[in-house]
């Protein structure tokens, strides 16, 4: 049983920010124009996706609270995030791209306390089988296992158990996350202990008799707080919403599919529909006609 899980938030950024600059080469760039090429790459890096580790089950992983409640991160920490863009644009085709990730048979998830990145820590630590995280986000490599390996597919990298002190220069996801939380993470506006660099964490790691101060030490602490992913432990409720919510049997739906694709325009999906059809919907079918043979 192989699990892809996609960081949606991480996507739809980087395709919303492919669209406007490839919308700016053509003779009628509109805004309507950059929405449809961001809905149309973000369905074909999916499909790249798909076709490259071809997963039984694939997940969309949203960053989004449709029951909102604050991020319980901000009590520890009330700058938490604060240097985040407050720019709204990469997210105005949400709704269009879960009704047709759903038309794929691609379930979308979300938080209700935490993030999507606790999410992805929960199917990677709970659920059985290999798990796959498409994402560029460095935070997802305290999941690295034997069973959970990160793909970055900027850089084309993958991050496994096997490779880890190669491709970060940490022997192992320890301490790797031990260095995290000693320097900070300036992405998450989340601040180190001061003047702690690498020539530092080199020599706590190498020197027994370093030993970090009391104000040293409650920095790192908060910090293991902020960046540890298993806070859905300590939550049962959020727990138990991301169950019932990857328990949901998604159906793809070839026609509803294709209707979109008509209504956006997606030409080159449609001169390749057989493909398409193929990656996201011979499975449902094949599992259906096993049904009816049973």
């Amino acid at each position: 049983m192989k699990t892809l899980i996609i960081d949606g938030n991480n996507l739809i950024h980087r395709t919303y920010h492919t669209a406007k600059i490839q919308s700016k080469k053509t003779k009628n760039h509109t805004d309507y124009q950059v929405s449809n090429f961001h809905i149309y790459f973000t369905l074909n890096a999916v499909s790249s996706y798909v076709k490259q580790f071809v997963p039984d089950t694939t997940v969309f992983v949203w960053d989004e609270k449709r029951d909102y409640k604050p991020n319980i991160r901000k009590d520890i920490l009330k700058e938490y995030k604060g240097n985040r863009s407050k720019d709204s644009s990469p997210h105005q085709n949400n709704e269009v791209i879960k009704s047709i990730l759903y038309s794929m048979g691609i379930n979308s998830i979300f938080p209700r306390e935490l993030e999507a990145d606790d999410i992805v820590a929960y199917i990677c630590r709970e659920h059985e089988g290999s798990k796959v995280i498409i994402s560029v986000d460095r935070d997802f490599l305290q999941l690295v296992s034997s069973e959970c390996t990160l793909y970055d597919p900027i850089r084309k990298k993958f991050f496994e158990e096997n490779n880890f002190e190669e491709q970060t220069g940490y022997k192992d996801v320890e301490q790797w996350f031990t260095a995290k939380c000693l320097t900070g993470d300036k992405s998450d506006n989340v601040p180190g202990i001061p003047r702690f660099g690498k020539a530092s964490v080199k020599k706590y790691f190498e020197d027994p008799g370093f030993v970090l101060d009391e104000k040293q030490r409650e920095i790192f602490k908060r910090n293991v707080d902020i960046f540890c992913l298993d806070k859905y432990e300590d939550l049962p409720d959020e727990k138990q919403y991301y169950k019932d919510q990857l328990a949901v049997k998604v159906d793809p739906s070839y026609k509803v599919f294709l209707e979109y694709c008509e209504e956006y325009s997606f030409k080159r999906i449609l001169d390749k529909k057989e493909d398409w059809h193929n990656l996201f919907f011979m499975k449902s079918l094949y599992n259906k006609l096993n049904d009816i043979a049973s």
